[in-house]
């Protein structure tokens, strides 16, 4: 036997179904009495859509693994990052460009290599375009050279 506040639980989320109990239906308005309530506003079909006139690049000359936490900042924000990584010791760069590829993966954003040691790290809201169709995924693209 079940108790009266499961009963009436299951009852209320539809899982059960009351026995005994009629249950009357009362009209208490006529549908158009309902519908003369509700103010009818009409707005025009223009919508404001947010533009990317004040879209930023930032470039960025990292050293150390330490400075990606600064572009992957930037790229939460929202903002596409060119990385220059001249500066960087060789396996210094090899680390950064990892962690940036996990950033751009992680916002589903894009990593293409755009020259040598030279990288763009896009969020999703950037499409880049290029003259080449490559198969890898977005946040991949580029790097097979």
């Amino acid at each position: 036997m079940k108790s009266n506040i499961v009963g009436k639980f299951l009852n209320f989320v539809g899982l059960e179904e009351v026995e005994g109990e009629d249950y009357e239906v009362e009209e208490t308005a006529a549908a158009s009495d309902w519908e003369e309530e509700v103010p009818k506003r009409r707005r025009g079909g223009v919508v404001s859509l947010p533009t990317s006139r004040g879209m930023r690049v930032v470039v960025m000359h990292p050293r150390t693994l330490e400075d990606g936490q600064a572009i992957a900042d930037q790229v939460k924000g929202r903002r596409p990052v060119i990385v220059n990584l001249d500066l960087a010791e060789e396996k210094a760069g090899q680390r950064l460009l990892n962690f940036l590829s996990g950033v751009a993966y992680a916002v589903d954003g894009g990593l293409r290599k755009v020259g040598d040691n030279i990288f763009l790290v896009t969020p999703s809201n950037v499409e880049v375009a290029s003259e080449e169709q490559e198969e890898a995924p977005g946040w991949m693209r580029g790097m097979s050279k």
